[in-house]
């Protein structure tokens, strides 16, 4: 957690960045596109099903741990700073 102070300065940076580069901070809020994760979710969800029918247990494994990923980093996304 940040105290006052520092929450404080921060605040003032990031004004000051998007006041002096407003591009870069529009593209450094930008959040990932939702129509990604449901993209890689039909893809990998369905390779999933159909992997399964035909019997190829192994690459239908590694295609449900892609789903699980995509379906984890939707609910908790990665914040790198």
């Amino acid at each position: 957690m940040l105290s006052e102070a520092e929450r404080r300065s921060l605040e003032e940076i990031e004004q000051r960045l998007l006041a002096d580069e407003p591009r870069l901070a529009r593209t450094m809020n930008r959040q990932v596109r939702p129509w990604l994760f449901y993209s890689l979710l039909v893809v990998f969800g369905g390779l999933t099903v159909l992997l399964t029918v035909i019997g190829a247990f192994g690459p239908a494994f590694q295609c449900l741990l892609v789903t699980a990923g995509v379906l984890v980093l939707r609910k908790y996304p990665l914040r790198l700073r």
